[in-house]
């Protein structure tokens, strides 16, 4: 794993109250866990022109000695941008292999998310169970081809039984018309599992005969 990569990120909009339309990006950011004190951050290109440092804050420790970090960018519209990540006296780099990430601005101009990348091939974003008990899974995936199969493997007795959940194609985020910028799609699973029930799920993502899995870094995910 490189030092500091992309998990995802998201932008769009939402009302003002005054008839405009404030802008956001949200970012998540995997790092190698260096040394304790480090700087995570977002080089982001506004509408404006210029290039603008975001910091990133952290989030949480995950296994392989990695940390997630995040950043909430509020009322600034990001059309691209670079990864950085300062540590042990050394400055590492995710720019897309030199092509920066790139957030279509288009989508972006309507109330919700509007645009999407991401790093991995799948990424679970949402969970919740539902009053009724329905397990609900919201998983992004690059569009690598049109056929594909969008899944979870979930278990209610910690693995001495799992099962299968397929699941819907929900919608589109397009790109940044820029070369290397992936499609991402979003898919719902939605699992009837039982009211106050607790259990765990991996989810993956069969294309073109390669199998791809999200099982937040070997801790698998829980619910409710």
């Amino acid at each position: 794993m490189n030092a500091v990569s992309l998990l995802h990120a998201e932008a769009g909009s939402s009302p003002s109250g005054t008839g405009s339309f404030n802008y956001f990006t949200n970012c998540s950011v995997v790092v190698q866990n260096i040394a304790f004190a480090k700087v995570v951050g977002v080089w982001g290109h506004t509408s404006s022109g210029p290039w603008a440092f975001f910091p990133c804050s952290y989030n949480r420790s995950v296994p392989g000695n990695n940390e997630v970090w995040q950043t909430h960018i509020d009322e600034t519209e990001i059309d691209q941008f670079v990864l950085e990540y300062q540590v042990a006296g050394n400055i590492h780099w995710d720019n897309n292999s030199g092509f920066d990430y790139r957030l279509a601005t288009g989508p972006a101009h309507t109330d919700g998310i509007g645009t999407v990348v991401i790093n991995p091939n799948i990424l679970v974003v949402a969970v919740n169970v539902d009053p009724s008990g329905n397990l609900n899974v919201e998983i992004l995936v690059k569009n690598i081809d049109f056929a594909k199969t969008v899944a979870i493997t979930y278990t209610l007795d910690n693995w001495t039984t799992f099962h299968n959940a397929f699941g819907s194609h929900n919608r589109n985020y397009p790109p940044a018309k820029q070369p290397h910028q992936a499609d991402a799609e979003s898919w719902i699973v939605n699992v009837p599992v039982g009211i106050g029930v607790n259990g765990l799920f991996t989810a993956f993502y069969i294309v073109d005969g390669v199998t791809y899995w999200d099982n937040n870094f070997t801790l698998n995910y829980s619910f409710p």
